[in-house]
């Protein structure tokens, strides 16, 4: 197998990383080259140390340009890593599996904005990267914008230093809603059933049992379940990069729009973000975050048959509003 079977090529949108490499870091086939989707599976099986490597400068790979076709060319480029399945239990979003460990990405609305978020940060445990397919490309916004989350924590540091500080020493703690059914047309306020994967409320209760008290179930009579979870860290140590990372779902929760989301009223008011402590998070210095987010982001347009590894740990992603036809499938990795 030829060692230079893709090579690094540059694309609009890119930014290098101060001391790091360019996220995200672009492979694609020589000019002229035409690369199979076996071939590809080949050349990451043997060049996976090397893969890996450019994933700890970059933070995000994209392949570009070689022939992966489907969901289920998609499967084989994930399978080809050789990474443990991380399976999406406790995620908020709506997602249908497709094949093997594909699944759909979040199936919000097309015009809907996801902010930055790391993926299930909101967890006592996260996935350590995502892979994303482009299998309809979108013509018309729907970009997946990345996030150095190292540069989110020194610029908070910096321009809000107590408000980082109280979010070190206390953590967040994050109070989800989750109804008896599905609600229909809406993407994230899903069923308790849904989104834990049970059938009935003592297969939840025991599952809440297992993690050690970071996870609390109440029971809201004719309506539901209120989860919370944490206190559970809002920055987090990059132990491969040896820096901080703004770890959390603070922006996620705080400025989604669920009126927008959801016709459930009632549900959406359940949900919330608070310090460890139990005392309100400052809408200010939330905003602020966001805006920083903004200023840092990464953006570059989707073409249909990228492969992107994003190392869930040094990357935030979120999703634009997209007024095209769109279709980007998932994977999870432990």
């Amino acid at each position: 197998m030829e060692r230079h079977l893709l090579q690094e090529v540059q694309i609009p949108g890119q930014k290098a990383l101060n001391g790091w490499g360019t996220l995200p870091f672009v492979l694609a086939p020589a000019e002229g080259r035409i690369v199979t989707g076996k071939e590809l599976v080949d050349w990451i099986k043997q060049e996976k140390s090397w893969i890996e490597e450019q994933l700890l400068k970059s933070g995000a790979i994209l392949f570009r340009g070689c022939d992966v076709n489907n969901a289920e060319d998609f499967n084989s480029v994930v399978e080809a890593f050789d990474y443990e399945e991380r399976l999406y239990t406790g995620g908020l979003g709506q997602r249908s599996h497709v094949v093997g460990r594909i699944y759909t990405a979040n199936e919000a609305p097309a015009h809907v904005y996801i902010p930055f978020h790391h993926e299930m940060a909101q967890l006592p445990t996260s996935p350590s990267k995502v892979f994303f397919f482009c299998d309809i490309e979108p013509t018309k916004g729907g970009e997946t914008p990345l996030l150095w989350s190292n540069s989110v924590f020194r610029r908070v540091q910096q321009e809000c230093g107590d408000f980082l500080q109280q979010l070190e020493e206390k953590g967040l703690i994050y109070q989800f809603f989750f109804g008896n059914e599905d609600i229909p047309d809406s993407y994230i306020f899903r069923s308790w059933k849904s989104v834990y994967k049970v059938k009935e409320k003592a297969e939840l209760e025991a599952k809440i049992a297992q993690s050690g008290g970071l996870i609390k179930l109440e029971w809201i009579e004719g309506h539901g379940a209120k989860i919370m979870i944490g206190p559970v860290p809002a920055v987090k140590w990059d132990k491969k990069r040896e820096q901080n990372v703004f770890f959390n779902y603070l922006v996620m929760t705080y400025t989604t729009d669920y009126e927008v989301l959801s016709k459930d009223k009632e549900a959406a008011a359940f949900d919330n973000v608070v310090f460890g402590d139990g005392s309100p998070v400052p809408k200010e210095q939330v905003l602020t975050c966001q805006r920083i987010m903004a200023e840092e982001k990464v953006e570059f347009k989707w073409r249909r048959g990228d492969v992107i590894l994003i190392d869930n740990v040094a990357v935030q992603h979120s999703k634009n509003p997209c007024f095209s036809s769109r279709r980007i499938l998932s994977s999870l990795i432990a």
